[in-house]
């Protein structure tokens, strides 16, 4: 993985990544990911971009602070066909349903919920780990 470079084009297997440490209070939360390519003008989506910063109230002294984290770094990141995704979690949202899957690299992604149901239908998973190879493209995983 490497750091993102203002200018650099992306290859078709190629994505923008930025992991966010999750909890600074939990140091076994797995960290969340986001995927994702420059839009069809070139260019980053403004989603991705603003994506990461996190924050959290703490009291110091008998006052309420907000303390806000960093704005995770950018990185160039090759997807291939990997073993090793598990599913972490659902959620439901107002236009779309999600499954929060472990990626092999140890952060999670998100893919339609649909498209995780259609897995389920078709592959074996064992402990909540999808056996295959797998890699994610546009919120979908797709087979080798």
């Amino acid at each position: 993985m490497k750091l993102y470079k203002e200018d650099y084009e992306l290859k078709e297997d190629e994505y923008l990544l930025k992991i966010r440490q999750d909890s600074e209070a939990n140091n076994d939360a797995i960290n969340s990911g986001f995927l994702t390519k420059f839009n069809k003008n070139g260019s980053m989506p403004a989603a991705f971009k603003e994506w990461g910063i996190t924050g959290y109230s703490t009291k110091l002294n008998g006052e309420h602070y907000w303390k806000q984290t960093e704005m995770p770094e950018i990185h160039v990141f090759k997807e291939i066909f990997r073993s090793g995704w598990k599913l972490d979690s659902w959620r439901f949202g107002l236009s779309r349903n999600w499954a929060s899957l472990v990626h092999p690299k140890g952060f999670t992604v998100e893919i339609h919920l649909e498209n995780f149901l259609d897995i389920v239908k078709e592959n074996t998973i064992i402990n909540g780990e999808i056996q295959g190879e797998f890699k994610w493209v546009y919120s979908n995983l797709i087979k080798k």
